[in-house]
């Protein structure tokens, strides 16, 4: 489904009005004040808005003597510019009062992404039709919402408005995807409410749960410690009794299924072996020791045995702390017996 047939006007990703090769972007709609007027009848989704308002959202508090007049010149030039785009009737209105944008003549992205997320919420459980219903709505608003005066308060709260109605839909786009056994989709979904806000724990929750899903228990421990570390350094705080219940399964996969566990101990493996190629000590422990040859300098050769050991070590503490932590230390504990989480959490984010 092509969500952009038809549309004239769009706001994510910059300002640009029209379609083929008529289109005006920023600039071609007229100054500053004009094109202040065309994002506020843009953001009111076809709703009047009132002249006074918009002399309150050009000046504040503080408007020029003529001030209504000025503002019906800037009207005008805004037309003026649009009627290069749009032939016949503007898509400006007038109303008693006021003005508002035709979005039936001129469609907005932004507004028919909220149309097309109400109409899925109202498909409910239906599934397949509200799935592509969010799949059509979210196709419109991949880029971020970029006007281009964005330190005007009531622009700002406009934006901030749109970033959180985004991020709602896709969070609940990504529960219903997984609900309905699309673990892909779910987790497409769910990255990208993360990459918009790394805070939103149900996104997190649904990206862990559909990598689960599919199998990829490694790659869903990688991504709860990414998600621990983000929110202990931004929150001072663990994730939520949801999010540590699926870590809870994971480990518990993990330690029963000797591929899983593998993949985890290869990791550790790999980090340690490269760390001992480059001289580095192994993480929570010294610099191995080395022989003094007949020069006064050590020999890499010589620590070899320890190097072994070491990894030997690794493997085991490993192995023994997920089995333990699946079978009856809870998710807390486990993270804070010292080194051998400390492994964990190498494992996880190798």
């Amino acid at each position: 489904m092509d969500t952009t047939t038809g549309l004239r006007v769009r706001l994510c990703g910059g300002l640009v009005v029209g379609d083929g090769d008529l289109t005006l972007g920023p600039r071609g709609v007229g100054g500053t004040k004009s094109r202040q007027v065309l994002l506020a009848l843009l953001f009111e989704a076809g709703g009047s808005v009132s002249k006074g308002r918009l002399i309150e959202f050009l000046w504040g508090g503080a408007p020029p003597a003529g001030a209504l007049g000025t503002l019906e010149a800037y009207v005008s030039v805004l037309r003026k510019r649009l009627g290069t785009v749009f032939h016949g009737a503007s898509p400006v209105v007038t109303v008693p009062g006021g003005y508002r944008w035709d979005v039936d003549r001129a469609p907005v992205d932004v507004v028919e992404f909220a149309r097309l997320a109400a109409a899925a919420r109202a498909a409910g459980s239906s599934g397949a039709a509200a799935l592509d219903s969010y799949a059509a709505a979210l196709a419109l608003v991949e880029r971020p919402l970029a006007p281009v005066d964005g330190d005007l308060p009531w622009l700002e709260e406009h934006v901030s408005g749109h970033h959180a109605r985004v991020l709602r839909v896709l969070t609940d786009a990504a529960r219903l995807a997984l609900d309905h056994d699309e673990p892909a989709r779910a987790e497409t979904w769910a990255r990208a409410a993360i990459e918009r806000d790394v805070l939103v724990e149900a996104a997190w929750q649904v990206l862990l749960e559909s990598l689960e899903r599919q199998g990829r228990q490694a790659e869903a421990m990688r991504e709860y410690e990414t998600c621990r570390s983000i929110f202990a350094d931004e929150l001072g705080c663990d994730p939520g009794p949801g999010l540590r219940v699926v870590f809870t399964r994971l480990l518990a996969a993990t330690s029963s299924d000797d591929d899983g566990l593998r993949d985890l101990v290869d990791a550790v493996v790999r980090l340690h072996v490269g760390l001992l190629a480059h001289g580095a000590p192994a993480r929570g422990a010294g610099r191995l020791p080395v022989t003094p040859t007949a020069g006064g300098r050590g020999t890499g050769a010589a620590a070899q045995p320890q190097a072994l050991a070491s990894l030997e070590e690794d493997c085991r503490r490993l192995r023994s702390l997920l089995r333990a932590a699946s079978a009856s230390v809870p998710v807390s504990a486990a993270l804070s017996v010292g080194r051998p989480a400390e492994r964990v959490r190498t494992a996880a984010t190798a």
